[in-house]
């Protein structure tokens, strides 16, 4: 297997944290989340080959960098410093709704769970939260209970940094 660089990508004024590649409609996109606050979406499709502007950023911003993003049906979700999780709509361009706050410190990793479809979403505090798809986003703006499946402080006393979901389990680092 050889590797090599096949672009650049431009577009951010903060340091990218997080990027996710997603395929929808038969397009290609990297996702990348930064600093900066935004979320921007790159165009794919042909291969990246040289540098890249990108072709949309979902507005909104956060108020804090971006810590992770993760694609799960047909939406995007990214987790910020801010404490929030926002779900986007790709289609749209536009927010679908937000957790203000999701956790009492920053949201550090996410984790869909197709089996539940579900949010996983960790904090920098030890907590794991386990969220509702169908109930994440307006509705679930003026209360948790509408969405919040399941919580543990899975880290007690430490960072959750990464989550991961296989096989029916939850991973935490």
């Amino acid at each position: 297997m050889c590797f090599f660089q096949a672009g650049v990508l431009h577009g951010h004024s903060g340091h990218v944290m997080c990027l996710e590649h997603v395929v929808l409609d038969d397009k290609k996109y990297i996702i990348t989340g930064s600093r900066d606050h935004f979320c921007k979406i790159y165009d794919a499709t042909d291969g990246i080959v040289s540098a890249r502007v990108p072709t949309a950023t979902l507005n909104p911003p956060h108020f804090d960098g971006i810590e992770s993003i993760v694609w799960g049906n047909e939406h995007l979700y990214s987790g910020s410093r801010d404490a929030t999780i926002k779900k986007w709509h790709l289609q749209t361009r536009k927010e679908k709704g937000a957790q203000r706050p999701a956790h009492k410190d920053r949201v550090q990793a996410l984790a869909y769970v197709p089996a539940l479809s579900a949010l996983a979403s960790a904090s920098r505090n030890g907590t794991l939260k386990l969220w509702s798809e169908d109930n994440f986003g307006a509705a679930a703006k003026t209360d948790q209970s509408k969405s919040l499946i399941a919580e543990i402080n899975a880290h007690p006393g430490s960072s959750i940094q990464d989550i991961a979901y296989h096989n029916n389990c939850l991973y935490t680092a």
